[in-house]
């Protein structure tokens, strides 16, 4: 299975990319710019999730 991009890459990846900026929404490049801050053994996982 292909290696899913990070949000650090997404965020990467939107910046460089006109036609990317004019597709994502604000509020959800505010997300993935929150989800590339945190690290990675502070986020939970699938299981911590549905609990």
């Amino acid at each position: 299975m292909p290696r899913l991009a990070t949000p650090a890459e997404m965020v990467e990846d939107i910046l460089v990319d006109p036609v990317l900026q004019t597709r994502i929404s604000a509020e959800a490049f505010i997300g993935l710019l929150m989800m590339a801050n945190t690290p990675e053994n502070e986020k939970p996982t699938c299981y911590q999730q549905v609990g």
